[in-house]
């Protein structure tokens, strides 16, 4: 399979790191976590877990910061967010713990499968975009439909706790469940099979298939983590780690390869302006001025997530009460913001 755009235009990373890290590790994780629930237990995934939620939260503030949106973009990323913590913290002060839960399980739920839409449709722009509007309708399907079964499947099956929390569940009964949980199935192969046939009259200017695979592998993975994942949480809340950390693991490698296609654009704009004199004296500096430029990336990009994880870690030690909310209010806040940052419109301001 040949692609006419350049390797870092159609993939994340690369093939192999997009297939394990972005895309299809979450049925690997899946067999893993279960081996490791039965015959070890969750302590290992849950940190991990821990984690991880605590540096891709640090990965949003830090894309935030690196393309500087609070000037751009105030509103959605200073005004909104104060309003959903000065609410959260209004909802726990007055006890509402049960609504403060259900409102965090309904919004993982959609962030989680928003995410997966969005990784999804960073590559099918690559291609070109959708071939018609009948493969997108079945795109969407494909990833709407098996995130609504999933939820209502778990709140069918555990109608009365989410993560060990009371919570209000939403309840369409089992016929119904059931019914959305056939239409989700039939809605990912029929996508996957509309895959396989190149639309009529629709030609693709850059490449030789018309679906990009890390579309296909996208898809996949986000139907079977949320469907193992949701239905196997509602007996044992640890299979709902295995959806969390790809979750995490998904996000991290999203924005780690969007900042480096950025710090990518800004070093080449830079060499281009300064690509005259002795070539291969040019050439060294360049390779030192990259292997620099790296090591200042990687440091750079890993500094808010690491103050992130050490934040939570202090207002965990310090056990102060009016700390507490600002957990949840956090997360609240990192659900608003990735749906915003990552809009096309955001990033091509």
């Amino acid at each position: 399979m040949t692609f006419q755009e350049p390797e870092q235009e159609v993939w994340l990373l690369s093939r192999r790191a997009d297939f394990w890290f972005a895309c299809g590790g979450a049925s690997v994780g899946l067999l893993a976590a279960i081996l490791l629930i039965f015959f070890h237990g969750d302590r290992e995934l849950d940190t991990l877990d821990l984690v991880l939620s605590e540096f891709h939260l640090g990965a949003t503030y830090d894309a935030i910061l690196r393309r500087r949106l609070w000037r751009r973009r105030p509103g959605d990323v200073v005004l909104i967010p104060l309003v959903i913590l000065v609410l959260s913290y209004a909802l726990s002060m007055n006890g509402q713990t049960v609504l403060l839960t259900s409102i965090a399980m309904y919004a993982a739920v959609w962030h989680r499968g928003r995410q997966s839409y969005g990784v999804a449709r960073f590559y099918q722009r690559g291609m070109g975009g959708s071939l018609s509007r009948a493969r997108d309708v079945l795109f969407r399907g494909a990833i709407y439909l098996p995130m609504w079964a999933a939820m209502l499947a778990y709140t069918q099956l555990a109608p009365k706790s989410y993560e060990g929390e009371a919570y209000l569940a939403l309840s369409v009964g089992a016929d119904m469940t059931s019914a959305l949980g056939v239409a989700a199935v039939f809605s990912v192969v029929a996508y996957l099979v509309s895959t396989c046939r190149p639309a009529r009259g629709h030609l693709k200017p850059k490449a030789d298939t018309p679906v990009h695979p890390g579309e296909r592998w996208v898809v996949l993975a986000h139907a079977v983590a949320f469907g193992s994942s949701y239905v196997f949480g509602a007996s044992n809340a640890s299979f709902l780690f295995v959806i969390a950390v790809h979750h995490e693991v998904q996000y991290l490698c999203f924005t780690y390869a969007m900042a480096r296609r950025s710090a990518a654009c800004q070093m080449g704009s830079q060499r281009a302006d300064s690509s005259t004199g002795d070539l291969s004296a040019q050439a060294s500096r360049d390779a030192d001025r990259a292997r620099c430029s790296k090591v200042k990336f990687n440091a750079g990009f890993f500094l808010w997530p690491v103050i992130g994880f050490a934040g939570a870690m202090a207002g965990g030690w310090l056990a102060i009460p009016w700390l507490a909310p600002l957990g949840m209010g956090g997360l609240f806040c990192h659900y608003w913001l990735d749906g915003r940052i990552w809009t096309r419109r955001a990033l091509q301001q």
